[in-house]
């Protein structure tokens, strides 16, 4: 663990500057805002007929519910989609960060020679076990929910950088995570603040936030790089 520590000011400044400095980081994202962006036009369509918008929008309640089925089908079939690909685009923004600290100026081509399928199925099940632990958390009392976010925030880094499997990575996580706790907790809430306003930019509020997460992986990878 590094003794003179990165100070919050300086882990979203180098943050920004890789993402500069490396534009192709970027590119990943945008195959989940499209199937978000395809799947909700497409859903869309299935609850409002062809004669609905002719007639202005005037919604049909028997159209909706006897094509709720559908709807359902395809918001899962898009959602499940754009959750795999942002698993892939989180993998790709914590490899090229960590070659970019490196001194290293990757493509995408070989930040994915790094990556490989067998590391992308360790991290889906890894998100799977960290979202099981959230909402356990977020029902026990809602605190939990920050404790486990805050304590296992590193589990993809200790995948993709030091190279750890499904359990070791989450004890890797928790044993970094506690000892700067405070800091981390301060960096997802200066993140936080930062999705929430861009919400409420109109039109392309939705896709800036995914940005601002993107923003939030190369600025944790840092942090775990200095901290580990």
């Amino acid at each position: 663990m590094a003794e003179n520590k990165k100070g919050i000011g300086t882990l979203l400044s180098e943050a920004l500057n890789i993402i500069s400095e490396n534009p192709v980081i970027i590119v990943p994202y945008l195959i989940p805002v499209l199937l978000v962006l395809l799947g909700a036009f497409i859903a869309f369509g299935t609850l409002v007929s062809t004669g609905a918008i002719q007639a202005g929008f005037e919604l049909d309640p028997q159209y909706i519910l006897d094509n709720a089925l559908a709807f359902l089908g395809f918001v899962s079939v898009f959602g499940i989609l754009a959750w795999l690909f942002t698993i892939a685009a989180d993998a790709f923004a914590i490899t090229i960060t960590k070659d970019a600290i490196e001194g290293k100026k990757v493509t995408l081509g070989e930040a994915w020679a790094e990556i490989g399928i067998e590391k992308l199925i360790i991290l889906l099940v890894v998100d799977i076990i960290l979202t099981i632990l959230l909402i356990f958390g977020f029902f026990l009392i809602c605190i939990g929910f920050v404790i486990f976010y805050v304590l296992f925030i590193f589990v993809m880094q200790g995948v993709l950088v030091s190279g750890k499997g499904i359990l070791d990575t989450f004890s890797n996580s928790y044993n970094i995570a506690k000892e700067n706790f405070f800091d981390i907790l301060m960096l997802a809430i200066v993140l936080l603040v930062i999705s929430v306003i861009v919400q409420f930019i109109p039109v392309i509020g939705g896709i800036l936030n995914v940005l601002v997460g993107m923003y939030g992986v190369v600025a944790y990878t840092i942090m775990y790089l200095d901290r580990k």
